[in-house]
Formats: structure tokens, C-alpha cells, sequence
């Protein structure tokens, strides 16, 4: 069936109901992180119906409500199919309840058959046209319906390679300099370390760009970024795989993004970052940040604080003194 023909919305852009038939989920959807590359639809259908994405937990909604009209999927047209842009849960739960006729009504698969999308034409070179590369950034980038930091890092780095200028990318999406490095940076590492890098998630992700905030992690992996394009230049892969280990291997000494700033102060200090390498825990390497002398002065401080505190918590008491005596021969051996 031809489909149904709105007033135009926008530049390029025609709203329109088609037939489920028709519509096909694009592999190469940023919003899926690159999950979908090389898989096909059937294999995409199963991909989005399991977690992250749950698309089945839509299912009720759409067999009680139907297809909201006012919430149409994007997607870009090629002819007779129409690959979605935006919306791909939606898809895949309309496409889970028509693939079970046996389970749902005839009058639910009717209300379902034909779905209304925003439709933008394909560009002729094949890609997103910019039109709905300029849709998605606005909305999705730093919008009112934020993506997920992979998905945004994979969009970015998607516009400036098809504008082949950062400058006008930033300028389209309002966004400066410093957000779009906080995630192109991480992100162009990925890919040019892909063997290190592998199947890397959103949460993994988000660990790496965080710590490239601290100007001493930057500094251990040699990492060298062109400031003007913010392509990478360099950086020392047995650092870099170094720094993978600790934020996401099965020993990883990251579990939480506020230890960031005490794995940037180990890495900061050649003897502390080898003693991390060596497979000493991030407190454990922490000692060796600053001399034996330093380090004996912190733990006499932290020391005499606690008899100070026993003495206020527990005077007079048996164990206290116990306590406090032991306290005070282990300080006076520090002393010596």
C-alpha cells in the first residue's frame, strides 16, 4: 500500500503512515552503540527485545493504546523502505505482538498494520541527510531526551566526519568545544584501539571519558589529541591497555567513577602506577605516591587521631586503654 501523504512538517520531511512491512531497523543506528553493525533484521528484533533495550516492556502499552499518532518514528526513506532513525523499541514490539496472531486480536494487528513516521528523504550520497542528523543532535545530543554517552560520543564523531567541519558541527548543535571533546576524545581512542577496546558498553565508556578529566591519566597513556580537530595523534598502547585493566578487567581497581581522582594521583607517580601494574590495589599502590618518610607521617596523623578519639568515645574503659597503649607503642616505633 502507497503511503498515506501529510502536510509537509519540514525541509525535506513528510509525515506519513506506513506498513510495518516496510519499515527495517538500520545497523548503523548511533542509538544502538554500534551493537547492531552486521546483524540482520530477525537477529536486530531479538537484540532489541533483550537488555539493554527490553522493547517487549512495551508491548502492553501498544495493544492497549495502539500507535500514539503524535509520536511518529523517524526514520530516512530509500524508495519503498523506510529505515528507522528514532524508535527502533516501538518497531520491535509492534513487530513481536503481529508475529503471534494465535496470542493477540485480529482488531489489535489491524490498529498496528501501518505505523506513522516522520520521513526524511535519504541524501545522495547514501548517508543521513542533514536534516536528520541536525534533528537528532538537537534532541538527542544535549536535548530534552538525552542518549546515552556512547550513542552520543558515535554521533558526533558521525556529523563531523559527514560536515568535515568541527567548527559549523558545534555551532549547529550549540555545544562548545570542551562538551564535544568530553566525548569524541574517548571515543576516537576506542577506535583506534580497537583490540584493547572490545564490546565496550555504555557504563565502560563513560569510566573511560570520565577519566581523561584528570590531566594525569591523559599524561600516563601518553595520549596526544590535535586540538583543533580532536583527532588522535598518539599514545602508548601497553599504558593504554594498562588503563582498560583497571577500569573495566575482571581485577578492574575502578568500581566507582568518584575513585577516579585517587587512580589519577597512583598514575601520576612512577612508582605508585608500577606497583599498580604490578597487581597491588588502588589503596595499596596509593602508599607509594610519596616517600616512605611522607607516607609514615600520614599514618602517625591518622593514628594520633584515632586514640584521640577512643579517649573521648570510651574513658576509663578497659578496652580503651588496651587500645590506646597498643596505639601508642606501634606510634612510638613509627617515631624511631
Amino acid at each position: 500500500m502507497a503511503p498515506q501523504r501529510f502536510p509537509r512538517l519540514a525541509e525535506g520531511a513528510t509525515y506519513d503512515k506506513v506498513s510495518v512491512d516496510a519499515l527495517r531497523f538500520d545497523p548503523e543506528n548511533p542509538r544502538l552503540g554500534g551493537a547492531a553493525r552486521g546483524k540482520s533484521q530477525d537477529q536486530i528484533q531479538t537484540y532489541l527485545e533483550g537488555e539493554p533495550h527490553y522493547a517487549l516492556a512495551l508491548v502492553g502499552s501498544m495493544v492497549e493504546n495502539g500507535f500514539l499518532p503524535y509520536e511518529p518514528l523517524i526514520v530516512r526513506r530509500e524508495k519503498n523502505e523506510y529505515f528507522v532513525i528514532e524508535g527502533n523499541r516501538r518497531l520491535a514490539a509492534v513487530r513481536s505482538i503481529l508475529s503471534q496472531p494465535d496470542k493477540y486480536s485480529a482488531e489489535t494487528a489491524e490498529r498496528l498494520k501501518e505505523i506513522p513516521v516522520l520521513a526524511f528523504p535519504d541524501s545522495a550520497h547514501g548517508r543521513d541527510s542533514d536534516d536528520v542528523l541536525r534533528y537528532l543532535g538537537v534532541k538527542h545530543l544535549f536535548g530534552f531526551r538525552d542518549w546515552p554517552p556512547f550513542s552520543k560520543a558515535m554521533f558526533l564523531d558521525k556529523r563531523i566526519r559527514l560536515r568535515q567541519d568541527l567548527a559549523q558541527v558545534l555551532r549547529e548543535l550549540n555545544i562548545t568545544r570542551q562538551e564535544a571533546s568530553r566525548y569524541l576524545v574517548p571515543y576516537r581512542l576506542t577506535r583506534a584501539a580497537k583490540n584493547i577496546f572490545k564490546n565496550i558498553n555504555n557504563e565502560d565508556f563513560w569510566s573511560l571519558a570520565e577519566s581523561f578529566g584528570r590531566q594525569k591519566i591523559k599524561v600516563y597513556i601518553e595520549l596526544d589529541v590535535d586540538k583543533r580537530s580532536m583527532k588522535i595523534k598518539s599514545f602508548d598502547p601497553a599504558k593504554l591497555r594498562y588503563l582498560a585493566k583497571f577500569l573495566y578487567g575482571p581485577k578492574r581497581r575502578v568500581t566507582d567513577t568518584r575513585q577516579l581522582s585517587a587512580l589519577s594521583r597512583v598514575l601520576g607517580s612512577p612508582e605508585a602506577a608500577r606497583k599498580l601494574e604490578q597487581g597491588a590495589t588502588l589503596d595499596e599502590a596509593s602508599l607509594y605516591i610519596e616517600s616512605k618518610q611522607d607516607t609514615l607521617a600520614q599514618l602517625l596523623r591518622q593514628l594520633e587521631k584515632i586514640f584521640e578519639k577512643i579517649k573521648v568515645l570510651s574513658p576509663g574503659s578497659n578496652d580503651a586503654a588496651k587500645i590506646a597503649s597498643v596505639t601508642e607503642e606501634f606510634t612510638r616505633k613509627l617515631r624511631k
